[in-house]
């Protein structure tokens, strides 16, 4: 018997639990704690191979619980769920930020929240206000709009304001910033070892905006000159956004990382996280993905680990009655801010979030010196990751160059690259993975002529004259990037 059957559901408990589930439709086991009042679900690549399944099965979520909260992370650019398979239409938000229009990025996200409205999606995990200091950072990069803290505010506000115009939710993250680490929560616990007034000038600057924000996510990082433990499950981080709130404070959702990554799960474990968080403010706890763990263990832990803290006196049974009422409001005001703006039909949505995204995306890539020259292209994928946020994808760029009619295929041996008429390398971070650096000197020793195609922050791109910026690795970025190279455009 699954650990999810069979067994009474703690309303108390379920209430602040955004859980997970694989495959495209309601799976049996999730239904008794949706009806039960489970806080609401996160949906992944998996449960969204195109937007048409996103929309059928967020409307089985809420026909199940009207109360619960669908939620994505769907940022556009480089982190997907709705165009998983493809790769997104939308641009990074670097893209946006170079640009630096924040009528583009408001006209942007409209978009997206359209399409958004359309699949019946309450809360988008967007946008990112972390500023990408850091070049080694191996898990922000080009999500972020840029590497100033001005630029990331006025965007993410922009960003904000278009969801809301398409009736959906905003969630900013990842609080206090995750932009100044060069280590990957879901593998380890990074830590931001900056003096407080670093902290308060470059990275906690953006929060100001919380007040315009539905809600905030926090973060897996260790911040000593702010407190002990990370910012996810520690005490000191509700009452720090308070304060960078300002006079307004923040009324909306905390909602926290993924409680699977190993940056808590491995210390202090899934269970404890689960309590420590409660503890610490959060409205809803994310578990996480079945990438990781059965997602119904995960409920079940939880919900467990709860329950046990309740009964031994270490959370209180009212005020965990209070945040559950409290979240199932906000969540009530999000539903009915959703229903009170029309949404469009799906595919003119779509149509509309693949103009913008064509118009940004040419606007912001810079290829350069770099040409194509004949029709025999060779793509060298120099990433030891290809895709860092959502799962490893094919080969975007030689799906792009053979709808532009180009012989392109992928090399996956370096030294296979003698016969191609031009040659291209992907890159994202070559200075400071040891391995992706070694292939691209390897390749450039056998081309010099190669082009590098640079997917990740110029920070990060390495030097010469035939180097694209692309800004991203999705085929919005890649396509536009393509189309200046052919053209001859570059700056």
């Amino acid at each position: 018997m699954s650990p999810a059957d069979d067994r009474r559901w703690d309303p108390d408990a379920l209430g602040v639990l955004l859980a997970s589930f694989t495959g495209t439709e309601v799976p049996a086991w999730l239904r008794g704690p949706l009806e039960a009042g489970l806080g609401g679900v996160i949906l992944f690549g998996y449960n969204t191979p195109d937007p048409a399944a996103c929309r059928d099965l967020a409307r089985s979520v809420h026909e199940a619980a009207p109360g619960a909260l669908v939620t994505i992370d769907e940022e556009g650019g480089d982190v997907t769920r709705l165009q998983a398979a493809t790769g997104s239409v939308l641009p990074t938000a670097w893209a946006l930020g170079a640009v630096d229009d924040t009528d583009l990025t408001r006209r942007a996200a409209r978009a997206l929240g359209d399409v958004l409205a359309a699949c019946d999606v309450d809360l988008d995990l967007a946008p990112v206000l972390d500023v990408s200091a850091d070049p080694r950072n191996p898990v922000i990069g080009t999500r972020a709009f840029g590497d100033e803290p001005d630029r990331v505010t006025r965007h993410a506000r922009a960003l904000a304001i278009g969801l809301r115009e398409a009736g959906v939710g905003s969630c900013g993250k990842h609080f206090p910033g995750h932009g100044a680490t060069h280590v990957d929560s879901h593998t380890a616990l990074p830590a931001i070892d900056l003096p407080v007034e670093e902290l308060a000038r470059d990275h906690l600057a953006p929060w100001a905006l919380a007040p315009w924000l539905d809600a905030v996510m926090t973060a897996h990082v260790l911040v000593p000159a702010l407190g002990e433990g990370p910012a996810s499950i520690a005490p000191w981080s509700r009452p720090l956004l308070d304060r960078v709130a300002g006079d307004w404070g923040f009324r909306g959702l905390v909602v926290t990382d993924a409680l699977d990554m190993a940056a808590v799960a491995e210390d202090p474990g899934f269970a404890e996280a689960v309590v420590r968080a409660v503890e610490a403010g959060a409205h809803l706890l994310c578990l996480g993905t079945s990438i990781r763990r059965d997602e119904q263990e995960m409920l079940a832990e939880a919900h467990d680990a709860i329950l046990a803290a309740v009964e031994a006196g270490r959370l209180d049974r009212a005020a965990l009655r209070e945040r559950a009422a409290e979240t199932a409001d906000r969540a009530a005001a999000l539903r009915a801010r959703r229903r009170s703006v029309p949404a469009p039909r799906l595919e003119e949505a779509l149509a509309r979030l693949t103009d913008v995204g064509r118009e940004a995306a040419a606007r912001a890539v810079d290829v350069g010196r770099a040409r194509l020259v004949g029709p025999c292209v060779r793509v060298v994928d120099a990433r030891v990751r290809r895709d860092h946020a959502s799962g490893a994808r094919r080969s975007v760029l030689v799906e792009q160059l053979r709808e532009r009619g180009y012989d392109a295929d992928e090399a996956h041996d370096p030294g296979d690259v003698a016969d191609a008429d031009t040659v291209l390398v992907v890159t994202r971070l070559p200075r400071a993975d040891a391995e992706e650096g070694r292939v691209l000197a390897e390749v450039l020793a056998r081309r010099p002529d190669a082009v590098v195609v640079h997917v990740g922050v110029p920070g990060a791109a390495p030097r010469g004259d035939r180097v694209v910026l692309a800004l991203g690795h999705g085929p919005a970025m890649l396509g536009a990037a393509l189309d200046a190279m052919i053209r001859g455009t570059g700056r």
